[in-house]
C-alpha cells in the first residue's frame, strides 16, 4: 500500500519513473506521460482571452482590441495605440516624429480588430522584421530607436524644451514606450545607451511568477526591488522592470530655486499598480558633484504643467557622493538640493503673512470701534443737552 502511494506521488510529481523524464506539460502517471490540460486553470489567458489546450503545451488567443503581443502564453492585455497618434501630444517633440510612426505601425499591428496579430507562439514576434513577416522594426529596433529619439531630442533641443509642460510631454512618452517595448521583448536583458540617455530593461517570461531581489543599474543610478513588486498580484506570464536615464535633461529643467544633483530617470515596471506599491523600491544616485549639501528625492508631478514633488519619497542613506530614494510609486525621479529648506522658508513666509494679515485686522477693528463710540459718546451727549 505504502509503495503504491510512493509510485502516485511520483507520477504528479512528473519525477522520472521507470527511467522515464516527461518534462514541462506532462503528468508522469504510472510510468506514462500524460498531458496537462492547462486550459482548465483559471483565467490563464486574462478574462478577455481564449485558451487552446496544445499536447505538453497551450496557446491563448485575444479578443479584438487586445493582445499577448505574440506571446502564445501570455495573458490578453488591452492594446492603447492612441499615445502614438499623429493627433497626439507626443509629436510636438524633436526627433520623435519617425519613432512614433513606426511605434503606430507595430501597434496596430497586433490589434485583432483591424486583422490577425500574427507571429503567435511562445517565442513571440521576435523575427528580425517584427509581426508576419513585415517591414516594421522589432522590439528590439524599437527600443533602440526610442532612445536615438530622446537622444536627438535632447541634443537639438532650444530653451523653449525646458518649459514643464514639454518636460511632461517628453517623459510621458519614454514611459509608455518602455512599457509598450518591454512587453515585446525577448531576451532577458536589454540595454541601449547612446550619448545624452540611456537604458536597460530586464525581463522575465516564465510559466511561475519569478521571485527574489531585482536590480536595474546604468551609469549614473540604479534601482533595487523585488520581483513580486514588479509583477504585483495578478502574474500576466512575464515581468519586467526597466531604468531609463537622461545624461541632459538636468540641463534643461534646473532653476536657481531647485538646482538638480543627480540625473533625472525614469522608472517603469509592468505591475499596472505602480501608483501605490505594497512594498517601495529604492533608487540610488551619483551625485552631479561631490557636496555635503542635503538632498531632496524628487519625483515629477504632471499635475498642472508639471514640477518637482516630494511627496512620496524619502532619503534613507546619503553621503556627498550618492543618495538612496525611498519611493512608494513609480515616476520619473532626481535629488534637488536645499528643497527643504526653501520649504520650511515658505512656510515662515506664509505663517508671517497671515499674522501680519490677523494683526492688520485687529488694528482696523478698533480704529472702527473706536470711531463707533466716540460717535455713540456724541449721541448721549447731544440727548443729555
Amino acid at each position: 500500500m505504502r509503495f503504491i502511494l510512493f509510485v502516485l506521488v511520483l507520477g504528479h510529481l512528473s519525477l522520472p519513473l521507470n527511467g522515464i523524464n516527461c518534462g514541462l506539460g506532462y503528468l508522469n502517471i504510472g510510468g506514462t506521460c500524460s498531458d496537462i490540460d492547462e486550459c482548465k486553470r483559471l483565467n490563464i489567458c486574462g478574462e478577455r482571452g481564449t485558451c487552446s489546450n496544445l499536447d505538453g503545451s497551450y496557446s491563448c488567443s485575444c479578443d479584438p482590441g487586445f493582445t499577448n503581443f505574440g506571446f502564445s502564453q501570455t495573458k490578453c492585455q488591452e492594446l492603447n495605440c492612441d499615445p502614438f497618434q499623429q493627433s497626439s501630444s507626443a509629436q510636438t517633440l524633436k526627433g520623435f516624429n519617425s519613432f512614433l510612426s513606426q511605434m503606430r505601425t507595430n501597434c496596430l499591428k497586433f490589434d485583432g480588430s483591424r486583422g490577425p496579430q500574427g507571429c503567435a507562439g511562445p517565442q513571440g514576434c521576435a523575427g528580425p522584421q517584427g509581426p508576419q513577416g513585415s517591414k516594421g522594426p522589432n522590439a528590439k529596433m524599437l527600443l533602440t530607436n526610442l532612445v536615438g529619439a530622446t537622444d536627438d531630442h535632447l541634443m537639438n533641443c532650444d530653451s523653449a524644451c525646458g518649459n514643464s509642460s514639454e518636460i511632461t510631454v517628453l517623459l510621458k512618452t519614454v514611459e509608455y514606450s518602455v512599457t509598450e517595448i518591454a512587453r515585446q521583448l525577448k531576451e532577458n536583458v536589454n540595454r541601449e545607451e547612446k550619448n545624452h540617455s540611456e537604458v536597460e530593461v530586464v525581463v522575465r517570461r516564465e510559466r511561475t511568477p519569478p521571485q527574489g531581489a531585482l536590480r536595474v543599474t546604468n551609469e549614473n543610478s540604479q534601482l533595487d526591488t523585488t520581483w513580486e513588486t514588479v509583477i504585483g498580484e495578478d502574474y500576466p506570464g512575464y515581468g519586467f522592470a526597466s531604468l531609463f536615464s537622461y545624461k541632459r535633461l538636468e540641463n534643461l529643467i534646473n532653476s536657481s530655486e531647485q538646482p538638480l544633483q543627480s540625473k533625472v530617470v525614469t522608472v517603469s515596471i509592468s505591475n499596472p499598480n505602480s501608483t501605490n506599491l505594497p512594498k517601495p523600491v529604492n533608487i540610488t544616485f551619483t551625485h552631479l558633484e561631490s557636496s555635503d549639501v542635503k538632498t531632496t528625492c524628487v519625483y515629477w508631478s504632471e499635475g498642472g504643467e508639471g514640477a518637482w514633488s516630494s511627496q512620496g519619497c524619502t532619503s534613507v542613506m546619503s553621503n556627498s557622493t550618492h543618495t538612496v530614494c525611498s519611493c512608494t510609486h513609480l515616476s520619473t525621479f532626481a535629488l534637488i538640493r536645499g528643497m527643504e529648506e526653501k520649504k520650511e522658508g515658505n512656510q515662515l513666509s506664509f505663517f508671517m503673512t497671515v499674522g501680519i494679515s490677523v494683526a492688520l485686522a485687529f488694528v482696523i477693528l478698533s480704529l472702527v470701534m473706536a470711531q463707533l463710540c466716540r460717535f455713540i459718546s456724541k449721541m448721549r451727549h447731544k440727548g443729555h443737552n
